[in-house]
């Protein structure tokens, strides 16, 4: 829901945008010939696509973080875990469906396109080619990457923190978490929050990447998708996230190229047996962890904070000291 929101709100934001920063008139986003118009500005006013870009970042985490605050309500007063994301899958299909049959949310069926990346300019300096396709694209590429390493290390450091901790104790006990005078509903809000703002960030950044926001990118199975690689790698373990999203990822486009690659060998064989067949194995590894291995790939690990390093991990490493202790001699004042 949040992801698909992100999407949505950031391409609208950048159709809005760009004709209106450029002083052409706006109209209807949904007409081709906006479209044509909207990649005409991107390619002839590099600080006007780049400033667009970071706006229609900064609306989609601000609309997932309303939406992760409003959802909080009902969603957190269920007392599980796979309650609550029974909920938000629902709320999810939900907004998918209204998006789908609302035209003037996000184009409808077919969706908002001509969404170009922030870097589409550089195509003007680009010798004609596939380079004026692949360095653009190649160089988002690389802004996503750097700002998912930042995700990663914010994430780590709120792992790592005090709040880390008071996270998890609400995770694994919610009496002794609140017999500690501490406002659990209030903490499971925050972390809503904050991951609803990551997953619109992440909406918006997809969205740039192909350059069409379409409500069949958010269908179930993405979400299903997410929650194999969360459990193949290991809940509460952002390096066993990684490892999820790296296998899960290549089992996608490896599905992808082999069935494209088979279809040219053997033309009589459907290309979409092996690329759907896919979400079968999906099935069938998160069917073995849970029953073979629950905790993952990388299982959580102790938090190992500054403090455990100095006195405690620290003691169990001291070496002896090769000396012994003087013993005071007898009638000093220290003996009594």
């Amino acid at each position: 829901m949040f992801f698909g929101l992100g999407g949505v709100v950031g391409a609208t934001v950048a159709a809005d945008l760009l004709p209106l920063f450029s002083g052409a008139a706006v109209g209807n986003i949904c007409d081709i010939s906006s479209r044509l118009s909207r990649e005409s500005i991107a390619l002839a006013y590099p600080a006007i696509s780049v400033s667009v870009w970071v706006i229609a970042l900064a609306f989609a985490m601000l609309a997932g973080g309303i939406m992760g605050l409003v959802a909080s309500y009902p969603a957190l007063r269920v007392k599980e875990e796979w309650f609550l994301s029974m909920i938000l899958l629902v709320g999810g299909e939900t907004f998918r469906i209204v998006v789908t049959n609302t035209p003037e949310i996000g184009c409808g069926f077919n969706g908002l396109d001509g969404i170009t990346t922030p870097f589409y300019w550089l195509s003007n300096y680009l010798p004609s080619g596939p380079l004026q396709a692949e360095v653009p694209t190649g160089l988002y590429a690389a802004v996503i990457v750097l700002l998912a390493i930042g995700c990663f290390v914010f994430a780590q450091k709120i792992c790592n923190s005090p709040y880390g901790r008071l996270l998890k104790s609400v995770r694994d006990d919610k009496v002794a978490a609140e017999a500690l005078a501490k406002d659990v509903s209030r903490v499971r809000k925050q972390i809503m929050v904050i991951g609803s703002i990551m997953a619109g960030l992440a909406g918006a950044l997809y969205v740039y990447y192909i350059g069409v926001a379409t409500p069949e990118d958010y269908i179930p199975a993405l979400t299903f998708g997410i929650w194999v690689m969360m459990i193949l790698g290991g809940y509460a373990n952002n390096r066993g996230l990684l490892l999820g999203a790296f296998v899960i990822t290549m089992l996608d486009r490896g599905s992808l190229v082999s069935g494209i690659a088979l279809e040219s060998y053997f033309p009589t064989l459907n290309s979409n047996l092996i690329v759907y067949g896919r979400y079968m194995v999906e099935a069938v590894i998160l069917l073995l962890l849970l029953v073979f291995r629950r905790k993952g790939l990388l299982p959580e690990t102790r938090v190992k904070t500054k403090a455990y390093t100095l006195f405690d991990f620290g003691k169990k490493n001291a070496k002896p000291s090769s000396q012994p202790a003087e013993v005071p001699p007898k009638g000093d004042a220290t003996t009594g």
